[in-house]
């Protein structure tokens, strides 16, 4: 296997094409132009056969891309020996083994530079002229010098026409494959575009049909990650007391919740939420513009800050993280710019509905969760005291004589009236209760963890806290750990309407027996 390896790596299908030519033509040579036989056992033809093997061999076996350029004229340079040996052996300048000096001359201007190509006619000369000249014998007479010299005036011209014609084919067969990478480039780049416009496309989607903040908020990250790439994407938004915190993630789950200041120097999301610039680290490990408590929390190596403008004035820095080295151009930052502009709208839209939300469960009148809000609460309240197993109990209020108190004073005065009782028994309650106006002068309120001695305690409380003298009717109910919200909220209901009917102003309990079992308590 290791020798197998080794010889893959030199090129074993280009250094076979290196030693074809020789083989080839000293097989052809000696086809076409038998030596006659006397020459069969020479040692001159010996030793061209055996040079030969040679450079086949050291054209295969040698790793010719290891060395020099300069070193790879070496293999047909050693053929203008083994051209010289063979015309030695076939009777000198009248061979027809001359010919195969132009072997050299066609593989140089393949393979080799103008330079190693000259090198080769000086070679061609070598060995057709120099003999000649030097020698002058009869196997080398002088009247054999004009074809010598004819053969090294045609091998310049072919072959430095071979070259050119060569350096052109290949010219223009690296700039096609050159333009083939490039638009494979290119159809991969669209390709992954459109991967990216069809996920901001699907986020979108998903935007639209959701009315939850949180979930919004989650929506996004999880699609910066599909389009970019990312390991991780969080969203960073501004908390009271100006820092930026998390506010959602994707790929981050487990984690802490991350908070960094906006006027921190080192940090990349307050960075861009002052400048209102997006900002990319290529290698967030010991950058400076970059918090390294962040880093290790999140063995981030690029980040992406992008900020989400609206009006113009950042809201929110979208944070992308890749645990390798990125490119955060091109696409990426554009599919990050999309992805903040959708942010910006779903944050808008949120805040919107978080807002008509508060207006459709807040009573205008008092500020007070309405009905439609008590509905939603108290079944909470319920699940809650179930699963921890406290006690819960419920009194509706309603403020005796109201309509006389409009009647005599305007509705005016009479609003004023129901604001007074709403802040005054707000001052009363506990955080944890929860007060509602339930229609008209009625109000509710659910008193988790009491029970009814404490109940009694809290709505006398409230009764006490009247203002302008006005007096108020209560009834209360305990939960009975079965019952339902609506039947709660009857036996309250139905302990108001005893206390009504038997007078008003007092308060009387249903406790936790059944309705008609009630105990009325004048005050």
């Amino acid at each position: 296997m290791e020798e197998q390896s080794r010889f893959q790596a030199f090129d074993r299908a280009g250094l076979l094409a290196r030693a074809a030519p020789f083989l080839g033509a000293m097989w052809l040579a000696l086809m076409a132009f038998p030596l006659p036989p006397e020459s069969e056992t020479s040692p001159v033809l010996v030793a061209a056969v055996v040079l030969n093997a040679l450079i086949i061999l050291g054209a295969i076996a040698v790793p010719w891309r290891r060395l020099p350029h300069f070193a790879q004229i070496a293999p047909p340079f050693a053929y203008f020996i083994v051209i010289a040996l063979l015309r030695e052996a076939d009777g000198g300048s009248l061979s027809a083994y001359a010919v195969l000096a132009m072997l050299p001359v066609f593989w140089l201007a393949l393979y080799g530079s103008r330079e190693q190509l000259a090198a080769s006619i000086v070679g061609v000369g070598a060995i057709l002229v120099v003999p000649i000249i030097i020698v002058g014998s009869p196997e080398y007479p002088p009247s054999e010098l004009t074809r010598a010299l004819l053969w090294v005036c045609v091998a310049p011209i072919v072959g430095f026409t071979v070259q050119s014609l060569v350096r052109q084919l290949r010219d223009r067969a690296d700039e096609n494959l050159k333009r083939a990478e490039e638009l494979l480039v290119s159809q991969e780049e669209t390709r992954k575009l459109v991967v990216s416009m069809a996920a901001v496309t699907e986020a979108t989607r998903e935007l639209a049909r959701t009315t939850d903040s949180r979930v919004a908020r989650e929506i996004i990250c999880s699609a910066a990650c599909t389009i970019t790439g990312a390991r991780f994407a969080k969203l960073m938004e501004p908390s009271p007391d100006g820092d930026l915190v998390m506010t959602a993630n994707h790929g981050l789950q487990g984690a802490p919740p991350l908070t960094v200041s906006r006027s921190e120097e080192s940090s990349g999301a307050g960075k861009a939420f002052r400048t209102k610039k997006p900002l990319f680290v290529q290698d967030a490990r010991g950058s400076a513009e970059v918090s390294q408590r962040v880093v290790q929390a999140t063995s981030a190596v690029s980040m992406q800050f992008e900020p989400v403008l609206r009006n113009e004035e950042a809201v929110a820095v979208l944070v992308a993280g890749w645990d390798r080295e990125i490119d955060g151009t091109g696409r990426i930052a554009a599919s990050m710019r999309m992805l903040a502009a959708e942010t910006a709208m779903a944050l808008e839209r949120s805040d919107l509905l978080a807002r008509l939300e508060e207006v459709a469960r807040t009573d205008d009148l008092t500020g007070l969760l309405n009905r439609r809000a008590w509905e939603e609460q108290l079944p909470r309240e319920l699940a809650r005291a179930r699963r921890q197993g406290d006690p819960l109990c419920v009194a509706m209020l309603d403020l005796d004589f109201f309509k006389n108190y409009n009647d005599e004073r305007g509705h005016q005065a009479g609003d004023r009236l129901l604001k007074q009782s709403a802040a005054a028994w707000g001052n009363e309650l506990r955080a944890s209760d929860t007060l509602a106006r339930y229609g008209g002068e009625e109000f509710t309120v659910a008193l988790p963890g009491c029970t009814l001695v404490n109940a009694k305690d809290i709505v006398e409380r409230l009764r006490a806290a009247m203002p302008s003298g006005q007096t108020v009717s209560a009834g209360v109910a305990c939960w009975n750990g079965r019952e339902s919200a609506e039947e709660l909220v009857g036996r309250a209901d139905a302990a108001l309407y005893e206390a009504k009917r038997s007078g008003r102003d007092r308060l009387v309990t249903a406790g936790g027996a059944p309705p008609g079992k009630l105990h009325s308590i004048s005050l």
